[in-house]
């Protein structure tokens, strides 16, 4: 029979408070109860949790962290491969914060403190719903995970320098960023622009010969009509407002700061996309056999699956993603509109979605099932249509990912012939 002892873990930067008990709730009394998140604390918390369980005869232990960033990553791989805590077969929990907070709520408890938030890990642990899967130490993928978590790092900041860069321009440069003289606004030739020609003024002033050699230098000859691209950006110019010369000094320098920081994060999702390709090929998959679903797609949705062994369908998937929508009914009443569940993986969402909108324009089939989804609400067609391109997705990953089959494209008959 097993006998089983819960220990609950309040994880910060500093600190690891904890709180022991066992089946039916009853708290185990300890002498020291918080401990310093470091080696030396650790090997301690895994001397009590070893007197503890042998004192009072358990042969499990059931151990329950909150997963704060990475605060409780160390712990939970030490006591998940302790050699001392072996025999009692521990099982270690990274638990979800918001689902944490949620049962703390349930419980009508008001106070948030690391004593009572460890005591509500163990009461979480022992009712036994929710639980993820137990940690794996030394997971595999993590170092590929960490590389695709990092690039959506990047990906943000570059989003947020592409923001700020163009409501900077707006006050240097406005019709600039309403007329379509270059395809993208962060494209070489467009930041090359904006470097080089501090005010409006100075591009109307300019004679047209300058302006298209300089277009035609920096666009590398890429330029069909560089005379029309030139005469685009005067026409610009033109319309532009004008603001005070000591202004345009100090926008201007903001602006080259933004542009040398968009080069670098550029840069730096380049040297990040080949680390991810070369790490991917110790994961054999074949996922880029699907049109549109190159080699960082793959690693991203590979590193946060994991293990697809792991998922007994593929609904697994798609609620680890957040790719389920709540439902709300009463009585005969039941909401239209639904939201999508919380307290998902952003970063397995982010690369479905990614990947969905990738293969619907790649892939006849996937795109056929988009603008038929897209064409049945009125409201937010895009974002569902996507959504539940996605979760379509999310069939055929699970597939090709537990049979290690390739991918055979449907040919779409065109029905209007």
């Amino acid at each position: 029979m097993h006998k089983t002892l819960y220990v609950g873990i309040d994880v910060s930067s500093k600190n690891n408070t904890i709180h022991c008990s066992n089946a039916n709730g009853n708290p185990i009394p300890i002498k020291q109860k918080t401990f310093p998140n470091n080696l030396k604390g650790a090997q301690a918390i895994e001397s009590l949790l070893y007197h503890i369980a042998s004192q009072f005869k358990f042969n499990k232990i059931i151990i329950g962290l909150e997963a704060t960033s990475y605060y409780d990553w160390h712990l939970a791989n030490f006591l998940s491969q302790s050699p001392k805590l072996n025999s009692f077969n521990p099982k270690v929990f990274r638990l979800n914060p918001l689902q944490l907070n949620r049962f703390r709520k349930s419980l009508g408890n008001i106070h948030k403190t690391d004593k009572v938030d460890s005591s509500i890990i163990t009461d979480f642990l022992r009712i036994g719903k929710g639980l993820p899967n137990p940690h794996t130490p030394n997971d595999p993928f993590l170092p590929l995970k960490r590389l695709t978590r990092f690039r959506l790092h990047l990906v943000n900041n570059l989003i947020r320098e592409i923001n700020t860069l163009l409501h900077t321009l707006f006050i240097q440069f406005s019709a600039l960023t309403q007329n379509k003289t270059f395809s993208q606004i962060t494209s070489t030739t467009s930041l090359a622009s904006i470097e080089e020609f501090q005010s409006p003024e100075e591009i109307i002033q300019k004679p047209i010969e300058i302006i298209q050699e300089f277009i035609t230098k920096k666009g590398k000859n890429r330029f069909k009509d560089p005379k029309t691209v030139a005469l685009t950006l005067k026409k610009a110019a033109r319309e532009s407002y004008r603001i005070k010369p000591n202004l345009a000094r100090s926008n201007h320098f903001i602006l080259t700061q933004i542009i040398r920081n968009i080069r670098s994060l550029k840069s730096a999702l380049k040297e990040v996309d080949k680390a991810i390709k070369d790490e991917l090929k110790a994961f054999p998959n074949t996922l880029t056999t699907v049109p549109g679903i190159g080699n960082v797609l793959a690693a991203g949705i590979i590193a946060e699956i994991g293990d697809i062994n792991k998922y007994s369908s593929n609904d697994k998937i798609a609620k680890l993603a957040g790719l389920v929508w709540g439902r709300y009914q009463s009585g005969d009443f039941e909401r239209e509109e639904k939201r999508l569940i919380k307290g998902a993986n952003k970063y397995l969402r982010y690369y479905l979605i990614e990947a969905a909108d990738s293969v619907r324009r790649n892939d006849p089939v996937f795109g056929e099932y988009y603008w038929k989804k897209y064409r049945e609400v009125s409201k937010h067609q895009h974002k569902r249509a996507l959504v539940l391109t996605a979760r379509k997705l999310v069939r055929l990953i699970y597939t090709l990912l537990s049979k290690g089959a390739i991918y055979q494209p449907i040919i779409v008959q065109n029905h209007d012939s």
